[in-house]
């Protein structure tokens, strides 16, 4: 619902807690009224359970110029009122989902995740989600890894830990909010599609009228299918800064730049620099929370790895205008969207102060499972069939790979580093994406890649297993029954080896 008032000279945005009946939504109202020296009204109540919202109005901030007034309402948690939380979801520029974290609540708070979550990144563009992980202070919480696996699951999710009882947590989640629905406001404005006039609800007595007058008259607005795919909100976040002209590569500092400031994920970065505008603020604050730091190799890339992600920033990427800056972000950014279908998940792409002006364009990758991780499990297996149907099926993966990436419009590399362990379909590129500057020889294909990726691991296996023997042995009956061109290749591997 985000709205530029200019009668007030105002930006008004609404950011709507969301959450199960008793976790913690009003009482985290409360808690940032009182920090904000605001108050909470609630139109109608009953034994302290909403029945409608619960509203505070906040001024605070700028945008372009404008004061930014925050609409932050609260949702009634109790499912037989889901008419009324879906009405006011509908009119959220960012959410921020209020969970229990106790082990007794857990299952219940997850199921509110899996169906949230789609919705939000089904918006065009996507409306940003804070997990404010309340309760945290309780006995029975779940325990952290637990709960960053859990979610990590279901969507790239910015967490942060609360305890609504002592406000602990909620003025960073509320923050975090903001930032994710001026990203979906430059959105919006990019594409010519915010609105500019009063507020179609101006306080909390207009909102209640027009949610009593919704239930009068049985109609409710209509909801976006859950199951539509996430709109890329690329062109739209980028557009106010794209130019039609080549990237002057006498911008690039390509001076040994020892002085750097070193990189520092953060999610409160301005919008503009990060792609994709909310899922990649959402991955940052996740990354925040490491202690990774990235460092300089011997090639002059920074690189940085642990906790399941990778940083890397090309030696080259660096800049010392922002309009050249913007315009390769613009660039990668629209390979990463065009190569979705090959990519896996969990990618950002970010412009980082490196100092003295300058500005370095970062990726963040998380971590999947490649197939040089799944053959490491193979070979060491103890049944030799086992390891030759494990080491066959490698080679079909790695087979396919090449030619799923053959359709993409960059070159991806094709590896075992760099294709996905996991047992789709179509196998998924794992590894970094390659730089527009960088240059690489063909990829190969064929028997030519089955021999580069896999002789020199079977040439080890004959080294470290007495009963190699046995597994050629496997291999080869493979290759004569199974008809994969793969195989045979790799039964070829065997007899010469």
């Amino acid at each position: 619902m985000a709205i530029i008032d200019e009668s007030k000279g105002v930006l008004v945005v609404r950011i709507v807690y969301d959450g199960p009946a008793m976790s913690g939504k009003t009482t985290s109202l409360r808690a940032l009224a009182r920090g904000v020296s605001s108050r909470v009204e609630c139109p109608d109540e009953l034994g302290g359970r909403t029945l409608f919202f619960d509203w505070v109005d906040y001024v605070g901030g700028l945008f372009e110029g404008r004061q930014i007034r925050c609409q932050i309402v609260s949702v009634p948690g109790q499912r037989a009122l889901a008419h009324r939380r879906r009405l006011l979801l509908e009119s959220a520029d960012a959410v921020v989902l209020v969970l229990d974290t106790r082990q007794g609540e857990w299952e219940s708070a997850l199921s509110w995740v899996r169906e949230t979550a789609p919705y939000c990144r089904a918006k065009d563009p996507p409306v940003g989600l804070v997990l404010q992980a309340n309760k945290r202070d309780a006995p029975d919480a779940v325990g952290r890894e637990e709960l960053r696996d859990a979610l990590s699951r279901i969507a790239p999710l910015a967490v942060v830990p609360s305890s609504a009882a002592t406000g602990e947590g909620v003025r960073e989640a509320f923050v975090l909010a903001v930032r994710l629905a001026l990203d979906r406001v430059r959105a919006l404005s990019a594409a010519g599609q915010l609105s500019v006039g009063r507020p179609s609800e101006d306080h909390a007595q207009e909102l209640l009228e027009r949610m009593r007058a919704t239930e009068q008259t049985g109609t409710e607005p209509v909801n976006e299918s859950f199951a539509q795919s996430v709109a890329s909100s690329l062109a739209a976040e980028l557009a106010p800064w794209e130019q039609e002209r080549a990237i002057d590569e006498s911008t690039v500092d390509r001076a040994e730049s020892t002085d750097e400031r070193s990189f520092v994920p953060d999610p409160m970065m301005p919008g503009g620099m990060i792609w994709p505008p909310v899922d990649g603020r959402a991955l940052l604050h996740e990354v925040a929370q490491l202690s990774i730091r990235p460092a300089r190799t011997g090639r002059a890339d920074w690189c940085g790895s642990g906790s399941g992600f990778r940083f890397h920033s090309f030696g080259q990427a660096v800049f010392s205008d922002q309009s050249s800056a913007r315009n390769d972000l613009i660039e990668w950014a629209r390979q990463h969207s065009a190569n979705a279908a090959h990519l896996s998940s969990g990618r950002a792409v970010i412009l980082a102060d490196a100092g003295r002006g300058r500005l370095r364009l970062w990726q963040i990758v998380r971590a999947d499972d490649s197939l040089r991780e799944r053959l490491a499990v193979a070979v060491g297996l103890p049944e030799p069939k086992r390891v030759a149907s494990e080491v066959s099926s490698i080679a079909l993966r790695l087979a396919l790979a090449r030619e799923s990436f053959a359709q993409a419009s960059v070159d991806l590399p094709c590896t075992l580093w760099t294709v996905g362990a996991s047992g789709s379909s179509r196998p998924n590129f794992v590894g970094l994406m390659p730089y527009r500057a960088s240059s690489r020889a063909a990829e190969l294909s064929g028997s030519a890649l089955i021999d580069r990726e896999l002789r020199p691991h079977l040439r080890e296996l004959r080294r470290a297993r007495e009963d190699y023997d046995e597994v050629g042995s496997e291999l080869l009956a493979l290759a004569e029954h199974s008809g994969e061109t793969a195989v045979r290749w790799l039964a070829q591997i065997v007899l010469q080896i």
